[in-house]
């Protein structure tokens, strides 16, 4: 094994952050790939590997000895596919992902995949070259994900200051919000009651999804943004009456508006949230229905255009 040529001193001791992603090391290392010139692969005390920024990593024999005082930043628990993604990523960014990554796994109250730094600088880094070309990326969901995600869109309003300061580039609106998803879709579940929520969640999204179908006589693609909108509405909503939260958004006002003028709309909002309060044992009053009923005729709008 190449890590048996450095010494015992640099392959032992090394403390973690909340969410395992920054080693915070205290001897020395080995390192035993080159990544590029800044970033190499080095190896811990019980011999995993995990990746760390310094300048001119990449050049010298291997494998060898390097001092702590050298390195910038590591990052431990890499998903292997991705160390070909760590070589296209400049130092800059990965190095301002680490940090946005740091924040999101002491603000946030569940786990993080160890692969979010890069993942975050993977994301950036094309956000960032496609606001330079003046290249709009839409992605609809910034209502939805604000709504849903607050605590995740709060770290993307830093994240975005952060860029803007570091990179000398604004993110739109349309951009930004992929940081907030970027972060969404690198939680994991750290107990078995966890995992069979989720499960519990999209089977439920999935029932509901088919009831619309079925209610409205149309095809709903799982891939498409309209699928989406609805989805990321459906988690928010089913999270909170698990818990049993209700939400005050003054819709229900609006209740008698919508069964007037969308009935096939409204009932289709009313057979879903029907099948919620069955599913869940929850009660879902006017202002959640109404609430619910305006997120099906958005989600579905153009489908929906016809049906009076």
């Amino acid at each position: 094994m190449p890590s048996a040529e450095c010494s015992p001193s640099a392959r032992k001791g090394l403390r973690y952050n909340a969410g395992a992603i920054v080693v915070r090391p205290r001897n020395s290392m080995c390192v035993i790939k080159s990544i590029h010139n800044n970033a190499a692969i080095y190896t811990d005390g019980k011999g995993y590997e995990l990746i760390a920024l310094g300048t001119s990593f990449g050049f010298g024999t291997i494998p060898r000895e390097i001092p702590f005082s050298d390195i910038k930043h590591t990052f431990y628990g890499i998903d292997p596919k991705s160390l070909g993604l760590v070589s296209e990523l400049s130092e800059d960014v990965l190095k301002f992902a680490a940090q946005l990554a740091d924040l999101a796994c002491t603000s946030l109250s569940y786990e993080l995949s160890p692969n979010l730094p890069v993942t975050l600088a993977d994301y950036i880094a094309f956000a960032i070259k496609r606001t330079r070309g003046h290249m709009v990326v839409e992605i609809p969901l910034t209502y939805d994900v604000q709504q849903s995600y607050l605590a995740e869109y709060r770290i993307k309003e830093m994240a975005v200051h952060g860029i803007s300061r570091t990179f000398n580039v604004r993110l739109p609106k349309t951009e930004a919000v992929g940081i907030a998803l970027s972060i969404v879709s690198c939680a994991i579940f750290a107990s078995a009651h966890d995992a069979e929520r989720q499960k519990t969640t999209e089977r439920l999204i999935e029932d509901n999804t088919k009831i619309v179908e079925e209610k409205l006589h149309i095809t709903v693609g799982r891939n498409s943004f309209d699928y989406a909108r609805f989805a990321t509405h459906m988690r928010y909503l089913i999270g909170r009456l698990i818990v049993g939260e209700y939400v005050s958004s003054g819709a229900a006002a609006l209740l008698p508006v919508l069964e007037e003028g969308y009935p096939y709309v409204s009932a289709c909002g009313n057979a879903v949230a029907d099948f919620l309060e069955k599913s869940l044992d929850a009660k879902l009053d006017e202002e959640e229905r109404a609430y619910l009923t305006l997120h099906v005729n958005r989600a579905f709008e153009r489908e929906t255009s016809g049906q009076a």
